[in-house]
Formats: C-alpha cells, sequence, structure tokens
C-alpha cells in the first residue's frame, strides 16, 4: 500500500492567481456598488459622490493584492544570498509594524471619508 503523501488544499501559488483576479475585478465591481449605494440618495452630485465612492472601496483589492507581494517578498528564501525572512525576528516584527500602520491609515481615511460623505449628503 503507497503512503499518502500530504498535500496543501490551496497553494500559495493558486491563491495569488485568485487574489490578482480579486484585484482586477475589484475595482469595477466597487464603482457598481457605488452606483447601486448612490441610486438611493437625493443629493444633487449624488452620481459622482457614488462613483467616488466605490472606487475607494474598489481600490482596496489592489491594496491588498500589494500587501500580498509585498509580504511573499518579505519571507523569501534566498539561498545565495542566505537569507530566509520567515525565520528571522526583524522580518515579523517589521511585518507586523507595516501592516498595522497600513490597516491604521486606511481606517483613519475611511472614517474621514465617511464623515466627509456624510456632511455632503447631508447639504442636499
Amino acid at each position: 500500500m503507497a503512503k499518502e503523501v500530504m498535500r496543501e488544499i490551496v497553494t500559495v501559488e493558486a491563491f495569488d492567481r485568485w487574489l490578482l483576479v480579486v484585484a482586477i475585478v475589484g475595482v469595477p465591481l466597487g464603482i457598481g456598488a457605488g452606483f447601486m449605494m448612490a441610486r438611493r440618495w437625493v443629493h444633487p452630485r449624488r452620481w459622482q459622490l457614488g462613483v467616488l465612492t466605490g472606487f475607494l472601496l474598489g481600490l482596496l483589492c489592489p491594496l491588498l493584492y500589494g500587501l500580498w507581494r509585498f509580504y511573499l517578498w518579505r519571507i523569501r528564501i534566498d539561498l545565495d544570498r542566505n537569507f530566509v525572512g520567515l525565520h528571522r525576528v526583524d522580518v515579523l516584527v517589521g511585518n507586523l509594524l507595516l501592516f498595522s500602520l497600513v490597516g491604521a491609515l486606511v481606517g483613519v481615511l475611511t472614517y474621514l471619508y465617511g464623515r466627509w460623505l456624510q456632511r455632503q449628503l447631508e447639504q442636499s
């Protein structure tokens, strides 16, 4: 009886391809979601605000893909330079700080944009 080889459920390459598709399709879907939101608003510039909101929402998908590719680069294995990123504490701490900073920045910008959008919609 042959010994069963353990395999990954999802490979890094398959996830990378899936995430690339999400990054490409996410922007038009975000703009479409902005149009759907704008249909419910009564503001005179509702379509422009809806497209802007959807576009900014859609930009999160390419940002996610860019962060994923950066993470893969940080944890790479480069035997020529004797670098194994996944086993280095400075890489772990750097990733923690970078992703925390990007998450906080996205959160603050989202909060500020939401408050600005709410003021715009209340002016109608």
